[in-house]
């Protein structure tokens, strides 16, 4: 499966990887651009801690409860402090629409800054 895979599903399984080789697989929203797939998430989620001390993951198209609805596939993540850029911001906001602005509200009310992830696929 590549990205095409992804195409059209509202959820990922994003899969990060404990020291002692664990997989921790997450539900998590996304989007495709330019060949990767785009995470927003906090910067303090264990997936981030977990993506710094290694970047390799794994993808699988899933639903809302994070039950795999096909195979894995696996891939590097790349993170990025700099807010996300308007084009990205767009595409979430496309695809999610009111349940992403709740959500963000939320985050804001929280305080919470957002990270991207952009996870390279291996085909």
């Amino acid at each position: 499966m590549s990205s095409q895979g992804l195409e059209g599903k509202k959820y990922i399984s994003l899969a990060t990887y404990r020291r002692n080789g664990d997989k921790v697989p997450t539900p998590v929203w996304f989007i495709l651009r330019d060949n990767h797939v785009f995470v927003r998430t906090d910067p303090i989620s264990g997936k981030v801690k977990r993506i710094r001390e290694d970047p390799k993951v794994a993808v699988a198209p899933c639903n809302m409860r994070g039950e795999p609805l096909g195979p894995y596939v696996e891939g590097v993540a790349t993170l990025s402090e700099d807010d996300p850029s308007e084009e990205l911001r767009k595409a979430f906001r496309s695809k999610y629409g009111l349940t992403l602005a709740l959500s963000s509200l939320w985050s804001r009310l929280r305080k919470a800054k957002e990270i991207s992830i952009s996870i390279s696929l291996s085909n």
